[in-house]
């Protein structure tokens, strides 16, 4: 079971999300918090906060809004708040965020990205995701954040290649089965979740990646979901 907490300001979101994760066996919402105003609610999240320390959640779900004025506010509890839940996986929801920003929250323990503009769909699969210890980006994340990855490892060919020289024209070699895996691996599929997916065997998937990173000259499967979003992005 995955114990879920909540901080969000917009209360119909949050009515609307409780209504959704109802229908959910596996997912358990401790506790909510709405904060319209965190100077003025101050003593209320930090209660939250304590209570939550107690209940040990799984994962939580923090605004991306409301973290900017609580760090502004009292940079000090978000710290001890972390370092007392070490094993608690984070999400951050909000409208858009910037490449900077998401790799500095990663370096700093967050797991989740999350946009509003995504829906309660993707944001339960993005929970389950994020619980079981990965990361969840979007597919324009994905590439805004290796993007900047690149600029500061340029000089090391050997580990990933510059996304300028992942040449997407070479998917056309590929077969309508061999995309699919490729698809897959950009959502973060294992190889045993992939032959379930495609009822196919997991030896059959090892021998599509080896056929992919022949055909698509990669070397590893970071690089095939780099090249499959930034082939699915330009078809847009």
């Amino acid at each position: 079971m995955i114990k879920l907490a909540v901080v969000i300001h917009d209360e119909k979101y949050l009515q609307k999300l409780i209504n959704r994760l109802r229908r959910e066996k596996d997912i358990s919402l401790l506790s909510t918090v709405i904060v319209k105003d965190i100077k003025s609610e101050a003593e209320q999240f930090i209660a939250f906060i304590n209570q939550m320390i107690e209940q040990k959640p799984d994962v939580f779900l923090f605004e991306q809004a409301i973290l900017r004025d609580v760090a502004a506010l009292d940079l000090e509890k978000i710290l001890y708040f972390r370092d007392k839940l070490p094993t608690m996986k984070t999400i951050i929801i909000g409208i858009r965020f910037t490449d900077e920003n998401v790799i500095t929250m990663i370096l700093g323990g967050v797991r989740g990205f999350f946009r509003f503009a995504q829906g309660n769909e993707q944001l339960i699969k993005c929970i389950r995701v994020v619980a079981r210890g990965e990361i969840w980006l979007d597919a324009e994340m994905i590439t805004l954040v290796f993007e900047e990855v690149f600029k500061k490892f340029r000089q090391r060919r050997d580990v990933i290649q510059p996304l300028t020289e992942l040449d997407s024209a070479k998917l056309d070699t590929l077969s309508p089965r061999e995309m699919q895996v490729m698809e897959l691996i950009s959502h973060s599929m294992t190889n045993e979740e992939i032959a379930e997916k495609l009822f196919i065997s997991s030896k059959t998937v090892k021998t599509h990646l080896r056929n992919i990173f022949m055909k698509a000259e990669i070397k590893n499967r970071v690089e095939a979901a780099l090249l499959y979003t930034r082939h699915a992005l330009k078809s847009h």
